[in-house]
């Protein structure tokens, strides 16, 4: 493991220095362009994105209702950001499904968000 930033990650038996790996190599889509999530949803999941290593991000939309509804979670600024979150789990979910037998649960449940591009 060349980045300390990513051990912990890498201690996790669910992504291990393979799934870093494959995560280093894909494009998470969650940046805003032509979404109707609030941009405090897409500045979430950036930041979680680039936190998880992701090789490089794009434009995504992050599908609010589907992610954080408003049953839910009534402020409008809670929701943007676990919407963000979630869509940034759901692309790290996709990215290490990619190659993996095990992945085909991928981000199950979560709506159309979080898209990955294996790049």
């Amino acid at each position: 493991m060349d980045d300390p930033r990513y051990l912990r990650q890498v201690l996790l038996a669910e992504i291990g220095p393979e799934g870093q790996a494959r995560l280093k190599a894909a494009t998470a889509r969650v940046l805003g362009g032509g979404s109707d999530a609030p941009p405090l949803a897409h500045e979430v999941a950036e930041r979680y994105a680039r936190g998880a290593g992701f090789g490089a991000l794009a434009e995504g939309a992050i599908d609010l209702a589907a992610l954080a509804p408003a049953e839910l979670v009534a402020s409008p600024a809670a929701r943007a950001v676990l919407a963000g979150a979630r869509a940034a789990l759901a692309a790290m979910r996709a990215a290490l499904a990619q190659g993996s037998a095990a992945g085909s649960a991928g981000s199950a449940g979560q709506g159309s968000a979080g898209e990955v591009d294996p790049s």
